[in-house]
């Protein structure tokens, strides 16, 4: 997997975390934290399993009837939650119930997840029948942050 960056909600700047797996390997985090070294503030590391939050919302969406707009409903509905009260309302919908288990549980994780939808549905519009991976959706998600920090 390659190195894994994160932008710093202080000074807005792309970094790199630190993190990096190597091919096949999977990581919980748990409460971790990597300094930036623009500014020095002190960013969490997404919770969780990464590979498998990633690779759980994948399998979901491959087995959608439509996954591009499957993907699209879970972004908006991201998108729209302020807090952990709303949180639990959209884990109680039943139509993202089989998502229950990857959805974040604090509005803090929310952005992680609306990247990785984001980079989910642009891949499905440009290419449908293109097989996503964690290791495409971390290079995309990369070169992203790297373009937007330019």
């Amino acid at each position: 997997m390659p190195l894994l960056l994160m932008q710093c909600e202080r000074c807005h700047r792309v970094f790199s975390s630190g993190i990096e797996l190597g091919v096949g390997s999977s990581a919980f985090f748990s409460n971790n934290k990597s300094q930036c070294p623009h500014c020095g503030s002190m960013e969490n590391v997404p919770n969780g399993n990464l590979t498998g939050t990633i690779d759980g919302v994948i399998k979901i969406l491959e087995n959608s009837p439509d996954p591009l707009q499957t993907a699209q409903s879970l972004f908006d509905a991201l998108e729209k939650n302020k807090n952990k009260n709303d949180l639990s309302k959209l884990k109680q919908t039943p139509q993202f119930s089989k998502f229950k288990k990857w959805i974040p549980d604090s509005p803090n994780k929310i952005l992680i997840y609306l990247t990785v939808l984001k980079i989910v549905i642009e891949i499905l519009t440009k290419n449908p029948s293109m097989t996503i991976d964690i290791n495409n959706i971390v290079t995309i998600y990369n070169e992203a942050a790297l373009t937007q920090t330019k």
